[in-house]
């Protein structure tokens, strides 16, 4: 049995110097940019980007997940830190998600809700995994293609 799947698309502008900025539905716009001494600091790093989407997938989950109990939550902050390789690549090697919940909620709930995201529903996560494929489309043609 195939599985089915469907495109999601974004669209990223070189805007000078180390700057993009990433555009998707509804306007949405993320601007990356290079650490100071390379780049000019006006924006995220493409990693800490990928922590943010990480954080943000799974926190929404929990929320999604915890929503009946939702109004006994102050507060969520979600703490990710990625120790990355220090030779190129530089890719992570491990991730911690670390949330920060302030309420009246069972240990146990929000526990469970975390772990569910991560194993069965955060795209995100799931993500970090897949096969990326690249592709060349220089001055309107596809490269390698005939």
């Amino acid at each position: 049995m195939e599985m089915e799947t469907e495109l999601l698309k974004l669209s990223t502008k070189w805007q000078g110097d180390f700057v993009f900025e990433a555009s998707g539905q509804g306007g949405h716009v993320l601007k990356m940019d290079a650490h100071k001494g390379v780049g000019n600091d006006q924006g995220l790093l493409p990693m800490q980007a990928l922590l943010g989407s990480l954080a943000g997938c799974v926190g929404m989950d929990v929320i999604m997940i915890l929503r009946s109990k939702i109004d006994k939550v102050q507060s969520i902050e979600i703490v990710t830190e990625g120790e990355k390789r220090k030779d190129p690549p530089k890719e992570f090697l491990a991730v911690t998600v670390t949330f920060l919940v302030e309420g009246d909620i069972d240990e146990e709930k929000v526990l469970h809700a975390i772990e569910v995201s991560g194993e069965k529903y955060c795209p995100v996560a799931h993500s970090m995994k897949a096969d990326v494929r690249y592709e060349l489309v220089l001055n309107g043609k596809k490269a390698g293609a005939q």
